[in-house]
């Protein structure tokens, strides 16, 4: 899918994306290239057809996605940040007294969805993601 400019206007001016209509933090560009990543993750065709339309499954998680790509990957940094290279995992913490250990818990989640589950945007795109999966599949 080409991502046009009225698609980026329509992702600034939903009022839960406030955080991305700054155009110098997050240009054009980056706001394309994180709709584009956003295109891919809905591509099934359990997203439906896209509308550019409030109402819209594919836009909405489409848009979800996107902004938890940009926060994720850019922090509160936009342009003037880099990708941050680390990945968040599960961990679990123990402390007693003086002396504590914290290790990684692989059954909780696996890593893509914990990714998810690091900004309110990407928990919003979970849930929409869960909901695609759902039902019989047509043939």
């Amino acid at each position: 899918m080409d991502i046009t400019p009225e698609m980026i206007a329509a992702f600034r001016a939903d009022p839960l994306m406030k955080a991305f209509i700054d155009e110098t933090k997050w240009p054009d560009t980056m706001v394309a290239e994180a709709l584009c990543e956003a295109d891919t993750e809905t591509g099934s065709p359990r997203w439906g057809a896209f509308e550019l339309a409030c109402c819209n499954f594919k836009w909405r998680g489409m848009k979800y996605f996107a902004a938890h790509w940009l926060a994720t990957n850019f922090g509160s940094l936009g342009a003037g940040g880099t990708p941050n290279p680390e990945a968040r995992l599960n961990v679990a913490e123990k402390s007693v007294g003086d002396e504590s250990i914290a290790y990684r818990v692989p059954s909780m989640m696996n890593a893509g969805t914990d990714w998810l589950t690091y900004t309110n945007y990407g928990q919003q795109f979970y849930r929409l993601k869960k909901r695609a999966g759902m039902g019989a599949k047509a043939v």
